[in-house]
């Protein structure tokens, strides 16, 4: 693997909070989006039980509704588990870091005192 791998948690922390926010915002727009057609609900024609023109407008306009429901909440539920993925790795870097970090101040610690060969002349034995 050519380059270097780099990975900011902070930075990837701050992207999980704008999806996040994003995520809302498509919920925010579906209910509005409910709220306007159900304000227009009746506008297919009020004779929607006797005329066939109505009943087929009145069918559409349930179907298109459901289909858009169905794609902003799919967004929103795409977009939510992608999120939980990277928070997911965010903790997972972090508990690494944190965990080798810990395994080398331990050696660190033990090299002062017991030397780098464990000869016990705080750290300047060689064998």
């Amino acid at each position: 693997m050519a380059g270097r791998y780099y990975f900011d948690p902070s930075r990837v922390e701050s992207l999980t909070e704008q999806q996040d926010q994003i995520a809302e915002l498509a919920m925010s727009i579906q209910t509005d989006f409910r709220d306007g057609v159900f304000e227009t609900a009746g506008w297919t024609g009020t004779a929607a039980s006797t005329d066939e023109m109505s009943q087929k407008a009145t069918e559409r306009d349930r179907e298109e509704t459901q289909k858009v429901t169905a794609t902003m909440t799919g967004f929103r539920d795409a977009l939510s588990a992608s999120t939980a993925a990277m928070k997911d790795q965010i903790y997972l870097v972090r508990q690494t870091r944190d965990t080798n970090l810990e395994g080398l101040h331990k050696y660190n610690s033990r090299t002062e005192t017991d030397g780098a060969y464990g000869g016990g002349s705080g750290g300047r034995a060689r064998h």
